[in-house]
């Protein structure tokens, strides 16, 4: 898998480019089981002219991706369409009936017949509220940019450097103003037209008569290809594969998108069990001669195998279930392989014949659209019942083939596939020996390990207890200290305040006896004070009768 070296640096671009569409509509998510998506536009999305449409390749990257998922691609898209012409049909037309969500991409028939920008957009904003009535949301509605008419491509400028067609300005006006306008509808809007034109250009550097586009209006198988990537990766489509196993030298292999068991690596091979979690896509012609030119892109629908370590020249066999996919070196292994570009797939079987059923829908589908041109173009006119006949044969068949669809998809999927990396001349039976024998070593390696753990883990209880048997009786003893410390400073507590007590009682015993001795003094003073004044009061009569006498 290696670049072309010419293309290699518009290839580096192209992956630019695809960043910036992606980064236009980042609200927008992947379509959830049970949606009724209306595919709403013009020959562009009617797609009678090439053997494949964007709105087919996005359904085979659903079930490819999604096999448990059951979402229904309705393509309402009719030839020679312009928005008004969609709005004459709404209620005719039972198919528009039961969408719940809806991608609209119209502009191209106004562009090349000059109807104003003004215009356009009023149809389109007009188209947005008939949704809108039928119950769609906002958020249910894309509305996709017209692509790129591609008026320098060499086979539309004749000898005189006149172009036939010269539409490209008036697409531009479109998308400004619908840019804008989709904002203010509260919808989604992917520019297609812009990597699209860029990609072309760099092309034609390359080759002058280099188109995506069949007659530089419709594009091509390679071209509607491009479309349905950019929507689906603005949608979160991952670049670069649907699924992949990686087997690194060293370590575990790793798987995207599907489950790696058993693994094992030998000294000249390698084996494992591989439970894909998504479907091959069916190699058809336009993925073939699109690949030619863009070899290694990210267009996602690779089913990658990568094996590391191996030796670079020795050739080794890859074998899935019983079918031989190929030899391949040890560096072609290293580089990568796309599983579902090798014959002896053994899903491929299963993939065309999904792929074929798929074609079959779009056909009958796209026949079916064939009558509401006619009333477009006024040479025919049914009555509500003939549309309703004419709705329900089509109805009938369509849903026949989804359900045949879906029981492929069913059968495709939840199977488990033994795959093998061989050296030549080692047998799959020898590495399955080396495998078995590896795997037995490996349990033997894991019980002596048990074993081991299971004896260090005992080891470290008993440990563990001894460890806390004296831990609890240092414990204990600490706790014993600690008790005898309270247990003193609460007799030394007591002894304190039994002192103080005494030493208190002492000293009111002292006072009191202070007071009785003062009491006592008192009394005998206050006695003696008594007999004084008598003896005084005595001497005083003595004093006078004494007088009196003399």
């Amino acid at each position: 898998m290696r670049i072309r070296k010419g293309l290699f640096i518009i290839l580096c671009f192209w992956a630019a480019v695809l960043i910036r569409a992606e980064a236009s509509a980042s609200e927008l998510s992947f379509y959830e089981d049970g949606d009724v998506v209306g595919f709403i536009g013009d020959s562009i999305t009617h797609v009678t002219y090439s053997s494949l449409s964007y709105v087919e390749m996005m359904e085979q990257y659903y079930q490819s991706c999604f096999p448990a998922r059951s979402v229904e691609f309705r393509n309402l898209g009719t030839d020679g369409f312009k928005a008004i012409d969609v709005l004459n049909i709404y209620d005719q037309d039972p198919a528009f009936q039961g969408i719940n969500k809806a991608v609209v991409m119209l502009g191209t028939n106004e562009a090349i017949l000059g109807i104003s920008t003004e215009e356009y957009t009023g149809n389109m904003e007009a188209l947005v509220g008939r949704l809108k009535e039928s119950g769609l949301e906002g958020e249910d509605i894309l509305i996709l940019s017209p692509p790129l008419c591609d008026q320098d491509r060499a086979g539309n400028i004749d000898k005189n450097g006149n172009r036939r067609w010269h539409f490209e300005d008036r697409i531009l006006a479109y998308m400004e103003e619908l840019e804008k306008q989709t904002a203010e509808w509260g919808v989604h809007y992917l520019d297609l037209h812009t990597p699209m034109a860029e990609l072309t250009r760099k092309m034609q550097q390359e080759d002058a008569g280099y188109s995506l586009t069949r007659d530089s209006i419709h594009p091509s198988a390679a071209g509607q290809r491009l479309l349905a990537y950019y929507i689906l990766q603005a949608q979160g489509a991952e670049s670069g594969f649907l699924a992949a196993i990686l087997l690194p030298e060293g370590g575990d292999a790793q798987a995207l998108r599907g489950k790696v068991t058993d693994f094992y690596r030998g000294t000249r091979g390698i084996c494992w069990n591989w439970k894909p979690g998504t479907l091959p896509i069916a190699v058809t012609e336009d993925i073939t001669e699109f690949r030619k030119l863009f070899e290694d892109t990210a267009m996602p629908y690779g089913n990658i195998l990568q094996a590391d370590g191996l030796s670079v020249d020795v050739s080794y066999t890859l074998r899935m279930a019983e079918a031989e996919l190929g030899n391949f070196t040890g560096e072609e292994l290293a580089e990568g392989i796309d599983l579902n570009m090798l014959e002896g797939h053994p899903q491929r079987t299963l993939a065309e014949q999904t792929a074929a059923l798929n074609r079959k829908r779009h056909q009958e589908a796209a026949a079916y659209r064939k009558m509401w041109i006619e009333v477009m173009m006024q040479r025919a006119s049914y009555t509500k019942e003939q549309a309703q006949a004419a709705y329900d044969k089509w109805r009938t068949a369509d849903e026949q083939l989804r359900r045949e669809i879906q029981l492929l998809t069913e059968e495709m999927a939840g199977g488990v596939y033994p795959m093998t990396i061989l050296e030549e001349g080692y047998t799959a039976e020898e590495l399955e020996q080396e495998a078995r024998e590896a795997e037995e070593a490996r349990k033997a390696a894991e019980e002596q390990a048990r074993l081991e753990a299971e004896e260090a883990a005992k080891k470290a209880a008993e440990e563990k207890a001894g460890a806390g048997e004296e831990q609890e009786r240092i414990r204990a003893e600490e706790q014993a200290r600690a008790g005898e410390e309270q247990e003193r400073i609460r007799a030394e507590e007591q002894a304190r305040r039994e002192a103080e007590e005494r030493e208190a009682l002492e000293l009111a015993e002292l006072e009191a006896e202070k007071t009785h001795r003062i009491e006592l003094i008192r009394k005998r003073l206050l006695a003696a004070g008594v007999c004084l004044g008598c003896a005084l009061a005595l001497a005083v009569n003595a004093r006078k009768r004494k007088r009196r006498k003399g």
